[in-house]
């Protein structure tokens, strides 16, 4: 299978450690405000935004305060290796690799955090 241009070198060259820091830093984050939203009686945030059960402009931006650092972080570090690796810089490719690091992580772990904590609080 072809791979895109570049994703090797960016994958195994420096910086290949960011792919585990950025997502577990995403998830650690979605960890405790997944738990804050059970303890808070909210719903799971993503479910919360697809069905519009809290204004999803509310939720959307609360979500984006939260993720606003790592984010801005994952696509700083992407463009600073894309130069170091290609001279160049692509920002939409540093814009979708940091929403995959980190936006990713963060929202599947704040849900499932948030549903492990209401269901162990309703076996209780």
């Amino acid at each position: 299978m072809m791979l895109p241009e570049g994703i090797e070198e960016m994958v195994s060259g420096p910086g290949r450690l960011r792919f585990v820091v950025q997502p577990i830093v995403a998830i650690l984050l979605g960890i405790r405000d997944g738990r804050r939203d059970a303890a808070d009686g909210r719903p799971a945030y993503f479910f919360s935004i697809l069905t519009g059960s809290q204004p999803r402009r509310d939720a959307t931006a609360e979500g984006l305060a939260v993720l606003a650092r790592p984010l801005a972080v994952a696509i700083l570090i992407d463009m600073v290796l894309q130069y170091f690796i290609f001279s160049s810089v692509r920002i939409w490719h540093a814009v979708v690799v940091g929403a995959v690091l980190i936006a990713l992580p963060y929202v599947t772990a704040r849900g499932f955090s948030n549903r492990l904590r209401k269901h162990r609080a309703h076996r209780k």
